[in-house]
């Protein structure tokens, strides 16, 4: 089978042109591995201002200066592309904004996996370490219109590593499902796995949580959460362990309430629904 996904990251890339390069191809081997799909190569259209502002050029090198690092540390070749400048209203340019395309090989169709969680008692495992990254964030920008900060950083060597052994044990049949933690931080990824399969997430605080918003709403990078039963829990942590690749459990999947312990709890078709709104006001509108 063949895995294609096309993503890009205009806040981050505004905010830190070199960061942000490298966090949009992450973000696309991320994606591809999530379904089990082997990364080999991306495609790219690069969407700029005013290349003759110096403040353009030097946000479309750094960019590029991002994408070659990433690219070149992750094995994953930009094979094609197209540069589209001059993109303003009225002196005013968009901000920097690489789109990226990547596409990526699974050679077991038995060994696809998706973000639907599978069943009741499976537990939920994060990859990755979170440290709070609140920056540049969906929570900020949604809830308080904050647009100030850095993007997260990209640490490349960590997210080869976690990337690979993500890879591994889908390939070893010991994930039933999988989902990268990007945009929104883990619980807006809990979330979309819980809507997607119409199950339930009893979600854990962690002993050392210093900052609830912090640890669910950021977002660093690397991360997965991956759907494990329990019976594979201990081949999988011994691997993990033996690969260098922080994890904790994050949650159980239960039948049919969403859930953070001793914070809320609402059913996951209310969940569902309320995902579902702002098509159903959209429709209103017109």
């Amino acid at each position: 089978a063949i895995a294609v996904t096309v993503d890009s990251s205009a806040n981050y890339c505004k905010t830190h042109p070199l960061s942000g390069g490298k966090q949009i191809v992450c973000e696309s081997w991320r994606n591809l591995i999530s379904v089990g799909a082997k990364p080999i190569a991306i495609t790219n259209c690069l969407n700029f201002g005013n290349p003759e502002k110096p403040k353009v050029m030097g946000e479309f090198v750094e960019c590029i200066d991002g994408i070659k690092e990433a690219c070149e540390f992750l094995n994953f070749p930009v094979v094609s592309g197209n540069v589209s400048f001059y993109n303003e209203t009225n002196s005013k340019s968009i901000f920097p904004t690489p789109v990226i395309g990547g596409i990526g090989i699974i050679d077991n169709l038995k060994r696809i996996v998706n973000i639907k969680t599978k069943k009741p008692g499976n537990l939920i495992i994060v990859l990755g370490k979170t440290i709070g990254h609140i920056d540049q964030s969906a929570f900020l920008q949604e809830n308080y219109s904050i647009n100030d900060g850095p993007p997260p950083e990209i640490n490349l060597v960590n997210e080869k590593n976690n990337g690979l052994a993500v890879l591994k044990l889908i390939k070893d049949n010991l994930v039933s499902s999988a989902h990268d933690v990007s945009s929104g931080g883990i619980l807006l990824s809990l979330a979309e796995m819980s809507i997607s399969s119409g199950l339930g997430l009893k979600i854990y605080k962690p002993k050392k949580l210093k900052n609830s918003f912090e640890y669910f709403f950021g977002e660093d990078q690397g991360r997965y959460l991956i759907e494990i039963s329990k019976n594979n829990l201990k081949k999988a942590e011994v691997f993990l362990k033996e690969s260098n690749v922080f994890f904790e459990i994050v949650a159980e999947v239960q039948n049919d309430t969403f859930e953070i312990e001793r914070m809320f709890s609402l059913k996951t078709k209310d969940l569902r629904n309320c995902n579902n709104q702002w098509y159903n006001k959209f429709n209103a509108i017109n």
